[in-house]
């Protein structure tokens, strides 16, 4: 059965709705919880009072309640665990990488990358292009175990981790299957929910770190004052207080861990699914599970914040006492559901023994240059690996490293009738050698077409990501300061400034990521959604069917008048668009889609919109088999 990616993302976001209400319970109860234990604990019930908690049906019941003292210590309890989830949401807001660095994980750049890692680096770049995304930042972590995460609060920060183990002890095509598992976590909408669930749990946990504190605070107070009656009573209400924080805490933790596990189940199962159809080769993913199982140490993570982000990997991070936390569906089941016919059994530590050394015996070969990777590559991605193949080896080898890649981008902006105007504004705006390097990539560019360099865009984005915040502000003016050099605005420059501004902008502008979803239905978006039809329609040989075609793809009638749009509005329109709902933008591609479909021949210009459109509206681009 196929994986509708945007089914997919919408459950993910009602499971988000889902988790938060749960929790909120789960606060509900500990508020209470708490009331009665300070009431008991620190005397603020007398005696009497205290034995009526013990029968609710008692006509006094409510009365004895101490209400003030409640109201103030449950809105104290309210702000202290808003204020703990906030501090937690605003430490991971600022995307991926956080998460990477806190897990251990060393970013990977390709100019200082060894054979092994060279591969991880190409598999990455060919999944990024066949889902049609930008290649994001690869981490690696230093540890023996096979596993590996995403994370991030969309496609645009999204950054994947692998394991040294992932390296060492997988082949080629398993390590594909891991990648796409996690580029499908990307694509399924999970990342986001996985941040805000570390978020949450945090919240709940503190209470029993406050216990914790508390309780070694009141044992150093009572040693202190143990002299006087009344405070050995207030140091034994104190110790009281803490123990029962401790356990409430923890017992909060518990159910709110048996919630994590139960929902990353579920779409662990879906991931995989995903990656079976992202790869068309179940045996790769299949192959890592079962090279999982038969590692000595397989899939444990030993940073010590693996726990509270155990939820993110791909394979069980930590050892539980129990299954009723395990975050992932166990090993053979999960391998049943990819390859029905296996028998249970894992290879032996002979075999991977052996698979190492082969590993490390085939990886010069298969890694060192563009075209082995497209060799080497499985057939589920043809085009990623033909791209990879054509691109000249001077303008691949610029992608990938950071101090070329700026130069790279105004490569592309580059306009033949504007040559001397453009030469001299990078010479005045961009920094020194800038010019240089524009002139070494010049004659390659201009020998892509259009969207070749849209491709080649997705590959440069890690290195980008790479600028300090003052060089890629300065980029920012420099490419605009290009594109309005002429005074007019063509598709191509509109498609580049929309990608650096709003894919590569939010690593750098952390507020870009954290805006809530606007829209649910299309009639919230008609106005931009239909500048944004009759821009694509404008490609078209016959505008006038392409844009009958995209209205009638989402209901509207033929009649309705085409506004005239400016590439140059490009920039303003998709913001409107991009934190939208995950079915209304499956509606905005049917629409672009059928636009750009409807003369039956899909020309240059018509193909470069779309592919930009559903990249910068985190769109995944799979085959209409997958979705449907």
């Amino acid at each position: 059965m196929a994986v509708d990616f945007f089914q997919a993302q919408d459950e993910a976001r009602r499971n988000t709705k889902l988790l938060v209400f749960l929790f909120g319970l789960a606060v509900l109860s500990l508020l209470v919880l708490t009331n009665l234990l300070l009431c008991i604990t620190l005397g603020v019930m007398q005696p009497e009072q205290s034995a009526l908690l013990l029968n609710p049906q008692d006509p006094q019941f409510w009365s004895a309640l101490p209400w003030k003292a409640i109201s103030i210590t449950s809105l104290v309890l309210i702000l202290v665990i808003s204020i703990v989830i906030l501090s937690k949401q605003a430490e991971l807001s600022k995307g991926g990488r956080v998460v990477a660095q806190a897990l251990g994980g060393e970013l990977l750049i390709k100019a200082n990358a060894n054979e092994q890692q060279k591969v991880l680096l190409n598999v990455v770049a060919e999944m990024a292009i066949a889902a049609g995304v930008p290649v994001p930042p690869v981490y690696l972590l230093p540890e023996k175990s096979i596993n590996a995460f995403a994370a991030g609060y969309s496609p645009a920060d999204a950054v994947i981790g692998i394991t040294q183990g992932c390296l060492d002890l997988l082949s080629r095509d398993e390590l594909q299957g891991v990648v796409a598992h996690e580029f499908s976590h990307i694509l399924n909408g999970d990342m986001r929910m996985n941040i805000r669930l570390i978020a949450l749990l945090h919240g709940i946990l503190f209470i029993g770190h406050a216990g914790y504190y508390l309780l070694r605070s009141s044992g150093r107070s009572t040693e202190v004052l143990s002299s006087g009656r009344s405070s050995k009573n207030n140091g034994g209400g104190l110790l009281g207080l803490a123990l029962g924080l401790m356990v409430l805490g923890y017992l909060g933790s518990f159910f709110g861990n048996l919630i994590k596990a139960a929902v990353s189940r579920q779409r662990e199962f879906l991931a995989d699914a995903s990656a079976v159809q992202f790869t068309r080769n179940p045996q790769g993913i299949a192959g890592a599970l079962k090279a999982i199982g038969a590692a000595s140490v397989g899939s444990r993570v030993q940073n010590p914040n693996a726990d509270e982000m155990s939820h993110l990997f791909f394979g069980e991070a930590i050892s539980r006492w129990t299954s009723l936390f395990a975050t992932h569906p166990p090993l053979a089941e999960r391998i049943k559901k990819i390859e029905p016919t296996w028998l249970g059994q894992f290879p032996n530590a002979e075999q991977l023994q052996k698979r190492r050394q082969g590993n490390r015996n085939n990886t010069a070969a298969s890694s060192t240059t563009a075209s082995s990777t497209a060799q080497s590559a499985r057939p589920s991605q043809p085009q990623a690996a033909a791209l990879l193949n054509a691109l000249p080896a001077l303008l691949l080898h610029s992608s990938q490293h950071a101090p070329s890649a700026p130069a790279l981008l105004c490569a592309c902006l580059v306009q033949p009738e504007q040559l001397a105007k453009h030469w001299h504004l990078i010479k005045e705006l961009g920094q020194d050698g800038l010019l240089q390097d524009v002139d070494t990539l010049y004659d390659q560019v201009q020998l892509l077409q259009p969207l070749q360099k849209l491709q080649l865009l997705q590959l440069i984005a890690p290195s980008l990501k790479q600028l300090t915040a003052w060089q890629f502000r300065e980029l920012s003016e420099l490419c605009q300061a290009m594109v309005q050099a002429d005074g007019q605005q063509d598709l191509l420059e509109s498609c580049v400034l929309a990608y650096l501004l709003l894919w590569i902008g939010v690593h750098f502008d952390s507020s870009l990521l954290h805006k809530k979803d606007r829209a649910s239905r299309f009639h919230q978006v008609q106005q931009p959604a239909l500048q944004l039809l009759s821009l694509c329609a404008a490609q078209s040989t016959d505008p006038t069917p392409a844009w009958q075609a995209g209205l009638a793809a989402v209901a509207l009638d033929a009649h309705t008048a085409q506004p005239e749009v400016s590439p140059a509005k490009l920039s303003e329109l998709l913001p409107e668009l991009i934190h939208t709902a995950p079915m209304l933008k499956k509606q905005l591609a049917e629409m672009l889609e059928a636009a750009v479909l409807a003369d039956k021949n899909t020309n240059e210009n018509e193909a470069l919109l779309l592919q930009l459109l559903l990249m910068v509206l985190e769109i995944p681009k799979v085959p209409n088999a997958w979705s449907r």
